[in-house]
């Protein structure tokens, strides 16, 4: 399972394990995705950066 972190405009930083990460360009978010549900939202006005951790470090 993927781990990425998102970090926000205020400073913020939050982490979420998902299978993948989608961007909806209707919602203008960035939807986590894990067994085919989403699990996280972020909205594009509100973030700085989305990482994905590579798990072979």
């Amino acid at each position: 399972m993927a781990q990425y972190t998102i970090n926000y405009l205020d400073g913020t930083t939050e982490h979420v394990t998902a299978d993948g990460v989608e961007y909806d360009t209707d919602a203008r978010d960035y939807t986590f995705i894990k067994d085919k549900q989403a699990v996280a939202l972020a909205p594009v006005a509100n973030v700085r950066s989305v990482h994905h951790q590579d798990a072979r470090r």
